[in-house]
């Protein structure tokens, strides 16, 4: 008659190469997963201006100073951004609209002139969830353009891609009136 003890033993024996059997592949699975997310390394979603002449259509550098603040808060966006013909700026996460003031400086010591343009974007807010191992993110969907502009520097803003995404694709595009200098 065997004893309990040989029982023990040869079961032990037995159930410790059964679980490495049955979790062997399951292991593997976890690994692979692992391995397999590519968390975007760009993870920042901004919201692109682009600076357009409105008589050739043709993208245009600002070649005064631009200071850009985001309405209110004491953010500062943009300190002292010379010869820029595009602007990738973050957006405000949970809050319906985003108030931006875009102030143009020149002259000497950039104290000769300032003209402000200030735009108001409605917007719409997705979460955006790729793995636990990724952080989230928020995207935004553009849903209305308003600007004040009383320097009349502008012919025109507009909305060129709703989606403000992972897709750096210009958002937004500002046509100056004769040049931007």
């Amino acid at each position: 008659m065997r004893t309990l003890r040989h029982y023990r033993g040869w079961l032990g024996k037995r159930a410790s190469l059964l679980a490495c059997l049955l979790l062997f592949p399951f292991s593997q699975f976890l690994i692979l997963s692992c391995e397999g997310i590519d968390c975007t390394l760009d993870n920042v979603v901004t919201l692109n201006i682009g600076f357009y002449s409105s008589e050739s259509g043709t993208k245009v550098s600002v070649t005064d100073t631009l200071y850009i603040t985001a309405e209110g808060t004491d953010s500062v966006l943009l300190n002292r951004g010379r010869n820029l013909q595009t602007v990738s700026l973050p957006m405000s996460y949970w809050q319906e609209a985003d108030t931006l003031r875009l102030t143009f400086r020149g002259g000497e010591e950039d104290d000769a002139y300032a003209y402000d343009i200030v735009l108001r974007i409605a917007k719409g807010n997705q979460t955006h969830f790729e793995s636990p191992d990724c952080p989230t993110t928020m995207f935004h969907e553009i849903s209305n353009l308003d600007y004040d502009d009383p320097y009349s520097l502008t012919d025109s803003i507009i909305v060129e891609n709703t989606t403000v995404n992972y897709a750096q694709l210009e958002n937004i595009k500002i046509y100056f009136r004769g040049s931007a200098d």
